[in-house]
């Protein structure tokens, strides 16, 4: 009889698999304080920054992209970006207005706790 149990027990567990990772994540970035001179808000990491015009940034910068502006609130599309990092804010002529580091609170908003899925953020920077 014990033998049996161990069968039932083994056959019983269903292997869990994944869905392939498909998601991108979106957090948008709320400046706060006069904003008039600010054309382009970029994400910063050791590797550079994103979104840039023309230019082909590779790894987690390569799938940075802007999805809305929406008065002072720019949403980005973001996948892998590390726990911290900078928002840049620039003026039309690409000069710096100002580097802030980061460090979103992420709450996930879709998939499962086992597999993960998209997850949202909001930071607020001062500009």
């Amino acid at each position: 009889m014990a033998g049996l149990v161990t069968v039932m027990g083994v056959t019983g567990c269903v292997p869990f698999a994944c869905p392939a990772i498909g998601w991108t994540n979106a957090l948008t970035v709320q400046l706060d304080g006069d904003t008039t001179a600010v054309d382009q808000v970029q994400l910063c990491t050791e590797a550079g920054c994103a979104p840039v015009g023309d230019e082909n940034v590779t790894g987690p910068l390569g799938l940075v992209t802007v999805e809305a502006q929406n008065g002072n609130a720019w949403t980005f599309s973001v996948d892998g970006l590390p726990d911290t990092f900078t928002v840049r804010m620039l003026t039309a002529d690409g000069a710096v207005l100002s580097d802030t580091e980061v460090t979103p609170e992420w709450d996930r908003v879709g998939g499962s706790e086992q597999c993960g899925g998209p997850s949202e953020a909001t930071v607020t920077v001062r500009s």
